[in-house]
């Protein structure tokens, strides 16, 4: 009995370190969605060398005001892109210097102001930081800490997507 005990809590120890699929704190959550032309949700479908966009939904129905600034989406994001067999996405090598240099570059300096029960928007050209040049079937899913409304990292769902030829 006692080893079933520890076995379900390493368990859900586990499953709150690696979620499987979005994650809310307080009523926070991050939504993605594709987007063909960076403004509108669009189909999960891209011709390959196409630029891969996706929007990141940021839905504040805590009963806080939360504050998080925009500087540079490969920064800004944590991305987690994986291929059709689960393997993680190469980066591209404009983002590994970036990361590599320490160079970050700042492409725009928005603060944003969620009030509660309100949303906000941010594009990410994920095709610029991770490699998906080649026709498969890839998923991201995108996490942030919101330190405003608790501890911990908030994850979106994990949006599946195809390159074509």
């Amino acid at each position: 009995m006692q080893l079933t005990t520890v076995v379900v809590a390493i368990l859900v120890d586990v499953a709150s370190i690696c979620p499987a699929g979005d994650k809310k704190i307080n009523g926070f959550a991050l939504q993605l969605a594709p987007s063909q032309n960076a403004v509108q949700p669009g189909t999960p479908v891209w011709k390959a060398g196409a630029a891969v966009f996706v929007l990141v939904k940021t839905i504040n129905n805590s009963q806080q005001t939360v504050h998080y600034g925009l500087t540079n989406p490969g920064f800004d994001w944590e991305m987690d892109v994986r291929d059709q067999a689960g393997n993680p996405v190469p980066e591209t090598e404009e983002f590994r210097k970036m990361k590599q240099n320490g160079s970050f570059t700042a492409v725009r300096n928005i603060l944003v102001t969620l009030k509660p029960h309100e949303t906000g928007q941010d594009t990410i050209e994920v095709s610029y930081f991770y490699n998906l040049r080649s026709p498969d079937k890839y998923s991201i899913q995108v996490r942030r800490e919101f330190p405003e409304v608790g501890k911990g990292f908030v994850a979106s769902n994990r949006l599946d997507m195809t390159v074509e030829q």
